[in-house]
């Protein structure tokens, strides 16, 4: 076993993590050094090598992403933290490298997988067009021409990277338990941390389900065809297990769009707000899938002007009640009614959350909300975490992936356009099927919710009575 923990000690990871997330510094370093001590030694090798080939005065920031290329849940972590504003620009920096890497595998050894698993090429009409366009966490991306011309990209998972991304979830679950066993002595609020790291292990398991990820994207192609400014990537029929076979997207990383001017970029902006934020939380039928893995590296601005939504491996689901839950909550915020919040997270929760602590949680909530009419997804977002941790509340890992698609769009969006509100996007989307739905209000019962917006006729009229009082609390104090 090679000394992480020496290792470790010689970087200064804590100046890493954001100043108001700093009584979290003891936790994150000792779970990544069980992390490092845990791996196998062929691979605790190769990281080590590569961490002897920097120069000697490297900062943590570029060791960390050098270690994090080696390991696929790290990377994935990495992409993740990318574009969050919390951390300092050059790591920020640094970490989008993770987004979307220079392939290093070589053509000969994908063209062998190829054949392993196709059969060869040729028998399908099929030719490699070039080199490796991308490598990601557990994948290379490679172009090949059709058998009528078409251009496409073959997905090729990583050779033994199964074992590799295997390994790596036992250990995170390793590390929630150390969190469990250790929260006290970090001063950690003690909300059940193997389980939730079970929760992130179910999910990363897909990223190597290559047959589940093209069913995802089936999906996601019939659900976004109504919406002409979004490209989900259509599958060609001869993919397997561990080659998905699809339509190449001609275009760049929505953070690297550098046509157009200030007008082009919030209008994609808010398209990407449109199609992955506000869509999965408006919308018809008992569930909703969303794309649960939204980093820059995987939205795309194609030439002819659209947004390329790519790598449907990780898919959360909304059901129709948690739709209507999170309407509630922000209705509830809207009209300053405490228990309606409160009980809308504790229906979210399935009922397992303090209930005095979740009172204290929503009173908070609502009193920054002062001078605000609608409530934002910084609130939405602080309103989850504050249940998480001061009521803990347990919800579930669906819920927990959106919160964290709300994170990273955060990032994503203010990188597309310093100019584009999200908030005003969503609650413009909002009214606007609000407005569609009115005239079919008057046609069903009055506590249908058989709505986009999730509303009842009495959810609305409950809402309207509120807002003279509502107007008079926005002035005045915060009334429990």
């Amino acid at each position: 076993m090679s000394d992480w923990a020496g290792f470790c000690d010689t970087l200064d990871l804590g100046a890493l993590v954001p100043p108001q997330l700093e009584h979290y510094r003891p936790a994150v370093v000792d779970g990544l050094t069980y992390f490092l001590e845990n791996l196998s030694p062929d691979r605790t090798l190769a990281i080590l090598a590569d961490q002897a080939a920097l120069p000697a005065d490297a900062g943590v920031e570029r060791r960390l992403v050098a270690i994090a290329r080696h390991c696929p849940a790290l990377h994935k972590l990495g992409q993740v933290l990318a574009r969050d504003r919390r951390l300092p620009p050059e790591f920020r920096v640094l970490l989008q490298s993770l987004e979307s890497m220079t392939p290093k595998a070589g053509l000969a050894g994908i063209r062998a997988e190829l054949r392993r698993q196709l059969g060869p090429l040729e028998a399908l009409g099929v030719r490699l067009d070039g080199p490796p366009l991308a490598e990601a966490s557990v994948s290379v991306v490679v172009p090949f021409r059709g058998p009528d011309g078409e251009r496409g990209v073959f997905k090729v998972l990583k050779p033994g990277i199964e074992d590799k991304l295997g390994e790596e979830l036992r250990l995170l679950q390793g590390v929630g338990a150390l969190l469990d066993e250790r929260c006290r002595r970090y001063g950690l609020p003690e909300i059940a941390y193997e389980d939730s790291f079970a929760q992130v292990r179910t999910l990363l398991a897909n990223e190597v389900r290559l047959d589940t990820e093209q069913a995802h994207l089936r999906a996601a192609r019939t659900a976004y065809a109504g919406m002409r400014s979004v490209l989900v990537p259509e599958v060609y029929p001869f993919s397997t297990p561990r080659v998905t076979a699809m339509e190449r997207v001609d275009g760049r990383k929505v953070t690297d769009m550098d046509r157009g001017g200030p007008r082009e970029r919030r209008a994609l902006a808010a398209l990407i707000a449109e199609a992955l934020l506000a869509r999965p939380m408006w919308s018809l039928g008992e569930v909703t899938r969303f794309h649960a893995d939204p980093h820059a590296g995987n939205l795309f601005a194609t030439d002819d002007g659209r947004l390329a939504i790519l790598d449907w491996s990780l898919v959360g689901t909304l059901g129709k009640a948690d739709q209507v839950r999170l309407s509630q909550v922000l209705v509830g915020a809207a009209s300053l009614d405490r228990e309606r919040v409160a009980r809308a997270v504790t229906e979210l929760a399935g009922g397992a959350v303090n209930a005095d602590a979740l009172r204290g949680v929503v009173d908070d909530s609502l009193a920054r909300l002062r001078g605000h009419l609608w409530p934002s997804l910084e609130w939405l977002q602080g309103l989850m975490d504050g249940a998480v941790m001061r009521a803990r509340a347990r919800f579930a890992g669906d819920l927990m992936a959106y919160r964290k698609v709300l994170q990273t769009l955060k990032g994503v969006i203010a990188d597309v356009s310093e100019d584009c509100c999200p908030d005003t996007v969503l609650a413009s989307s909002f009214l606007k099927r609000l407005a569609v739905e009115w005239g079919f209000r008057a046609l069903v019962p009055p506590f249908s919710r058989h709505f986009t917006t999730h509303l009842s006729n009495m959810d609305l009229a409950r809402l309207y009575v509120s807002l003279p009082l509502v107007a008079a609390r926005h002035l005045g104090p915060v009334r429990a």
